[in-house]
């Protein structure tokens, strides 16, 4: 459970792509072109890669390596599977400047897809006897697998509203619909994103009030 719902916090890190032309304060690839290819390396989940596009300043809260790290172990491990889809660009806002830096607040949507991993399909080290055993010794069934999907579907659409969240067999799909921030800064000399996520400690950590109070007159 703790990895699903950290995979959940990380995919908001993720930005996507644009066809609208912003330009490049200070030189530079500019933020279209910057967001294509994120775009692109999203769409192969290239995850190693995508974090040359992270946002630099948010490695002093958590290390490049220990952020990838809990990116790959969210998107696949033992219990789920998750894949980006349909990501697109809702609205690019103006992009403004503000204590020498160059910001734009992007609004983005994309689908999330959930596929458990079935209790048949877990790897399992011990002997074929215990196969169907989980970490307690209890026997798991069919049953308990879609237990965990409902309550998962159940989860999600409280958190994102029931309309956006449906099943695809036994996957969930769920809309996901969020801002984030485009920054070229001391730390970023090219177009760096990270999401804007008002309930995560780690965005104030970041950015000042000041900045924060600005791109929320963004709407």
């Amino acid at each position: 459970m703790k990895k699903i719902l950290l995979a959940l916090i990380l995919l908001t890190i993720f930005a996507c792509g644009s066809k609208k032309k912003t330009g490049s304060a200070g030189g530079g690839a500019t933020l279209e072109t910057r967001l294509s290819e994120y775009m692109k390396l999203n769409d192969e989940m290239n995850l190693d890669k995508i974090m040359d596009y992270i946002y630099p300043k948010l490695f002093t809260i958590a290390s490049r390596e220990e952020l990838l790290k809990a990116m790959k172990d969210g998107f696949n491990n033992d219990d789920v599977k998750i894949e980006i889809d349909s990501m697109k660009v809702e609205k690019i806002h103006p992009v403004f400047e503000m204590n020498n830096g160059s910001y734009a607040k992007v609004d983005y949507s994309m689908i999330m897809v959930m596929d458990f991993k079935r209790t048949d399909d877990r790897d399992v080290t011990e002997n074929p006897e215990q196969k169907d055993a989980n970490s307690d010794g209890e026997t798991e069934s069919p049953k308990d697998d879609d237990d965990q999907t409902d309550f998962m579907v159940k989860i999600m659409s409280e958190k994102f509203g029931k309309e956006n969240v449906s099943l695809d067999g036994k996957r969930i799909k769920i809309r996901v619909s969020s801002p984030m921030v485009a920054v070229k800064d001391k730390y970023a000399r090219e177009w760096s994103f990270v999401n804007l996520n008002k309930e995560d400690d780690s965005i104030e950590k970041i950015f000042s009030k000041e900045l924060l109070d600005k791109l929320d007159t963004y709407k």
